[in-house]
């Protein structure tokens, strides 16, 4: 009785101290852009929700804007809150530190469809055991970010390996009590389209 009493209190400090936005800046994760996000707890008739409708802002190093994204979340109790949890394969920030169940950070930043252009994976959703889900946005030629959805459709989690020689990208996650689903999806640079061409269970 008292671990449920202690784990209810625990949930109403996390939903209190949620429900002030923080804006977060993020500026060492590309060589042309900072990224600012506004994360603001959805209020409601239910309490233990975490959902949040995010306002990303994307700049120019010179401060001037090139586009502003809005989404509503799933449940993200303690995502951008801080800029250090965020990741870049552009500029090193972060590239090599600890993933911690497939979380590889409120915002990651990769050259994803391998164009030489600088992408973006903004955190969406907490599954219940494999790890958070991503909203994928790629770069294009004018230097704006368009929601890719067959990548946050279908691939969803961040790719655990990224292979520019191959163009693909492999999620390893969580899939059952004693094994973890392991897809890898290859990029036609021809034809623009993303193809399931691997998907196994390995004991995890």
């Amino acid at each position: 009785m008292l671990k449920r009493v202690a784990a209810f209190l625990l949930i109403m400090a996390l939903w209190k101290f949620d429900s002030v936005a923080q804006v977060v800046t993020y500026a060492n994760l590309s060589e042309k852009f900072i990224f600012q996000i506004n994360a603001v707890k959805i209020t409601g008739d239910n309490e233990m929700s975490f959902k949040k409708i995010v306002y990303l802002n994307i700049y120019q190093k010179n401060s001037k804007i090139v586009q502003k994204i809005k989404f509503t979340s799933g449940d993200l109790y303690d995502a951008f809150k801080s800029d250090s949890s965020a990741r870049s394969y552009i500029t090193g920030k972060n590239k090599n530190a600890e993933v911690d169940d497939c979380d590889f950070g409120d915002i990651v930043v990769a050259d994803l469809n391998f164009d030489g252009k600088e992408d973006i994976a903004v955190k969406y959703n907490y599954t219940v055991d494999a790890g958070p889900t991503y909203l994928f946005y790629i770069q294009d030629s004018s230097g704006h970010f368009k929601l890719d959805h067959y990548l946050t459709n279908n691939v969803e989690f961040f790719p655990q390996y990224i292979n520019a020689k191959h163009k693909t990208l492999t999620t390893q996650v969580h899939a059952n009590v004693s094994q973890e689903g392991k897809k890898t999806f290859r990029y036609n640079s021809s034809t623009k389209k993303w193809h399931l061409i691997r998907w196994i269970m390995i004991e995890g």
